[in-house]
């Protein structure tokens, strides 16, 4: 060998889901999402680094920055130190990869609040909270609060687990000839969009036992009971005094394919469903809302309709044209795509996280986690909820000045009896 080779960078393709994203993203769409977790006391930015730095070496493709190939976006592996930054006002904007190194996530800090900022294109939900989670262990474990060895990340010298870095969308492809449906184009919200930079963000907080309640008693899930008053809400909102043009409110709701296919993988591994509800045709109850809701989700998610979306996404990747297409031509195809196919068939997007789990006795340190979505000028209230310790979260998402949904969905609650606690960064009441 010789003395002046150097050692060729680690470097992983992009994952199906995730190539859309680099030739879409700007500064109206960051396609990034966010965890954030309310701590027990104020946060030690060193202390924080170190619990960054420790868990990255057990997540490759963590520790990565995203690269320009002939064909395609690549992920190759990032040698530069991680960094974490005190959180700004407004957190859901674009990362600066520049000023963060060239990664594709960032940790965040402020009092006693640790927050992780993801880019769409390095994973999904679930592959970013299991993540973020081991981050809040780490950190608990060097300020040196007592850890069940068998729930602390993995010691330093033990090898990652690859199957991590596995694109499950080909793994788990089954071949079949039937073509996806193609979902009409609803309604799209509209509001005064803010004169400076930034979105408003507003989070209810439920009791977790009263939300099962509610859904219990209607027959059906927590998600499709959300999914329906936020239809709900946006039609009292923007619709009830329409009588005339579009009136189709589609929910989009992502589906965690790990639970059908398995896997272990950290890339994305998330479809979705659509749940929809024209109001000029069909004028129904939040109650009835919400059996129809739970029955698109359910015929959305069958392993068949799944089968059909995974195997048309991947036989357009394996598309011998496709694949000798230069990326500068690639991207333009593909924001025009996704101008036609992509937010646009979406007025609402919810994503519900699920019930999200620490190792035992750590709950008395970690207080609150709430999940956030960055909305885009083409979607432009999203929503995400987690529930955590007894208690459901619910963040809005905006980039308008307007803040009628949010009470409209409250109030569904409240009219009920439930108590709802609200918090919101007033970035509506911004002077």
């Amino acid at each position: 060998m010789s003395l002046f080779s150097k050692k060729r960078a680690v470097w992983y393709p992009l994952d199906n889901a995730a190539k859309i994203y680099p030739p879409t993203a700007n500064s109206r769409r960051a396609h990034v999402f966010c965890f954030s977790a309310m701590m027990d006391s104020e946060i030690q930015p060193d202390v924080l680094q170190s619990a960054v730095t420790n868990v990255l070496k057990h997540y490759p493709t963590f520790k990565t920055k995203l690269k320009k190939g002939v064909f395609w976006y690549y992920l190759e592996e990032n040698n530069k130190p991680i960094k974490v930054f005190e959180e700004p006002p407004y957190f859901l904007k674009q990362i600066n990869y520049k000023e963060n190194n060239d990664f594709l996530f960032q940790v965040m800090h402020i009092r006693n609040k640790i927050s992780i900022k993801i880019f769409h294109a390095l994973t999904d939900g679930t592959g970013g909270f299991r993540f973020f989670s081991e981050i809040l262990i780490e950190y608990l474990a060097l300020l040196g609060h007592v850890i069940d060895l068998e729930e602390k990340i993995k010691p330093i010298d033990e090898p990652s687990n690859m199957d991590s870095a596995d694109d499950s969308f080909l793994t788990y492809e089954n071949v079949t000839h039937e073509k996806a449906e193609n979902p009409p184009k609803p309604y799209s919200i509209k509001g005064t969009p803010f004169d400076y930079d930034g979105c408003g963000l507003i989070t209810a907080e439920f009791d977790l036992d009263e939300i099962k309640r509610l859904a219990k008693e209607n027959e059906v899930s927590i998600t499709s009971y959300l999914a329906a008053v936020y239809s709900y809400s946006a039609y009292e909102t923007y619709l009830s005094n329409k009588p005339y043009g579009n009136r189709l409110i589609t929910v989009l709701i992502p589906c965690n394919l790990r639970k059908k296919y398995g896997g272990d993988t950290m890339r994305n591994f998330t479809m979705f469903a659509r749940f929809l509800n024209d109001w000029g045709k069909n004028q129904c109850s939040v109650e009835e809302l919400a059996k129809i809701a739970q029955k698109q989700i359910t015929e959305g998610t069958t392993k068949e309709k799944l089968d059909k979306i995974i195997h048309d996404n991947v036989k357009t990747e394996k598309n011998f044209f496709i694949k000798i297409t230069p990326l500068f031509l690639k991207n333009l195809i593909m924001r025009l795509v996704y101008l036609k196919v992509g937010e646009t068939l979406q007025t609402l997007d919810l994503s519900n996280i699920g019930l999200l789990n620490l190792p035992e006795g750590l709950q008395k340190y970690v207080k609150k986690i709430t999940f956030a979505i960055a909305p885009t000028f083409s979607c432009a209230h999203q929503t995400g909820a987690v529930g955590y310790n007894g208690k459901l979260y619910v963040t809005f998402s905006r980039n308008y000045t307007e803040t009628t949904l949010e009470k409209n969905f409250i109030r569904h609650f409240t009219n009920k009896g439930l108590k709802v606690k609200v918090s919101s960064n007033y970035w509506e009441s911004r002077p």
